[in-house]
């Protein structure tokens, strides 16, 4: 990915300008605090450690900075390059937002859409257990109508067999 490269492109060229220069973390960081800018000395160090190319440093708040001061104070001339990159970095990170912010309006309409969903259901299976209950309740009459039924039918046929 680019973004990738020119993020260790930035890190390989800000430990050679601290090389050059002699720079130390604090010196770094007293240059950074004069422009307005702030990284934390940890992460400082972390980005000037060996290997810490292939890290996965957040570019545009943590070399950004420090890439903002050393390559201006020391006329680097790589500044073209970076400004063209951070431009790619922002314009992809726009197409990300837009992308997520689909894919969030898309979640909140299927999530409306199986709410929506859910109450039909709900609605439906309520209607059923009422029409199963009514259903019930006629099955019940009949059975009551047909036990008084049987009742007056022995009653009939007994006080004549007794007989």
């Amino acid at each position: 990915m680019e973004i990738e490269k020119m993020k260790r492109r930035t890190i390989h060229r800000l430990k050679e300008i601290k090389s050059e220069q002699g720079l130390s973390i604090s010196q770094i960081m007293s240059m950074m605090e004069e422009r307005g800018q702030f990284v934390s000395e940890a992460t400082l160090k972390k980005i000037f450690q060996d290997g810490s190319e292939e890290k996965d440093f957040r570019y545009q708040d943590t070399i950004m900075p420090v890439a903002d001061v050393l390559l201006d104070l020391y006329g680097d001339k790589s500044g073209l390059d970076d400004a063209e990159s951070l431009r790619h970095i922002i314009r992809e990170k726009n197409k990300l937002i837009e992308l997520l912010m689909m894919k969030l309006e898309e979640q909140e309409k299927a999530h409306a859409d199986k709410e929506i969903v859910y109450a039909d259901r709900k609605a439906a299976y309520e209607k059923q257990i009422q029409q199963l209950e009514a259903q019930l309740a006629r099955c019940e009459k009949s059975i009551d109508r047909k036990d008084e039924l049987i009742e007056r039918l022995l009653n009939a046929t007994i006080p004549e067999a007794k007989a």
